[in-house]
């Protein structure tokens, strides 16, 4: 089954996403991603081939050239189509809350927001990776990194709902036997509360914080986006992920201080024909009423960013 979906505008890119494609292959493994050329057989229904890919898959990749954004069908912008296959691959992986990667190739910069039709400008707030001829091997090192904890979410996914299968297939008898047995264990708490009622005062429940948390979180520049985190705690130490705009990101130097859990994460900005430059996102949170409460704060992007404060959910 594929990992990765790979969209491309053939006329824009075709040359780049085979190489990429390749390059990925060589890591992940033959069959893990999915690009229209090798994987839609001939007579098959071009849409519905799309969208199970898109279904299956753990991530996307945008395949943006110099010419993605402007390129034309009969006098009109391709993307302008309501049935154009990219703008389509697009919307779906929106729909379906895949996380987006655009990948710029051939020098492209990334298109603004108000550029892209109303359906697919939150591809706007992803943040690009870029391919240059002359350093695709780092390049690539680069999107590798980014895309692990994508592929390790979408692994503990696929483990979950495989769990969840499961136990939805148990008969019917071994389901009652579980259920009176919870409820047996459940009455039998129920009367130990009862007989030390008002002797014991106890201490109020903890939020335990491993697992996957969710939250909304509206960013500074307009942009509002439901984020995931994956956390693991082992000895005060904190690793996992956190996705910023959308994209899952690496913790480092995750902790668990006073209270606190601590750690940052990373991301680039590019704007324009600006230098990429690395931004360290910095995340301080505290258990509140049946969730954490975060605050972030962005530096070293090319205009100062607010702090940013929001609540996960559990998951």
């Amino acid at each position: 089954m594929a990992r990765l979906f790979v969209s491309y505008r053939r006329e824009d890119s075709a040359g780049f996403a085979g190489r990429l494609t390749d390059a990925l292959e060589s890591i992940y493994g033959e069959g893990s991603v999915f690009r229209d050329v090798d994987d839609i057989p001939p007579g098959e229904d071009f849409a519905q081939v799309i969208q199970r890919g898109l279904d299956q898959v753990a991530a996307v990749l945008v395949v943006i050239g110099p010419g993605w954004l402007e390129s034309s069908s009969a006098g009109q912008r391709r993307l302008d189509h309501e049935d154009d296959f990219v703008r389509r691959e697009i919307e779906g992986a929106l729909a379906l809350r895949k996380p987006l990667l655009p990948v710029l190739v051939g020098g492209a910069t990334m298109p603004a927001a108000e550029a892209l039709p109303a359906p697919i400008r939150p591809l706007a707030a992803r943040q690009a990776l870029a391919l240059r001829d002359a350093s695709w091997r780092s390049d690539i090192g680069a999107l590798q990194a980014a895309l692990q904890p994508l592929l390790d979410a979408g692994a503990n996914r696929a483990g979950r709902l495989a769990d969840e299968a499961r136990a939805a297939a148990l008969p019917a008898a071994r389901v009652r036997r579980r259920h009176l047995l919870a409820l047996g264990v459940a009455l039998a708490a129920g009367i130990v509360a009862l007989l030390f009622a008002g002797r014991i005062d106890e201490p109020p429940a903890v939020v335990a914080l491993d697992g996957a948390w969710v939250g909304r979180v509206e960013y500074p520049w307009g942009v509002a986006l439901d984020e995931r985190f994956e956390l693991a705690i082992r000895d005060g130490i904190v690793s996992g992920s956190a996705s910023f705009l959308g994209v899952p990101r690496s913790i480092e130097s995750g902790e668990v201080r006073d209270g606190q859990l601590q750690f940052i994460t990373r991301s680039t900005e590019m704007a324009g024909d600006a230098p990429p430059r690395e931004l360290v996102h910095r995340y301080v949170g505290e258990r509140a009423e049946g969730g954490i409460r975060f605050t972030l704060d962005s530096r070293g992007g090319i205009s100062p960013s607010p702090a940013v404060h929001f609540v996960l959910r559990r998951h």
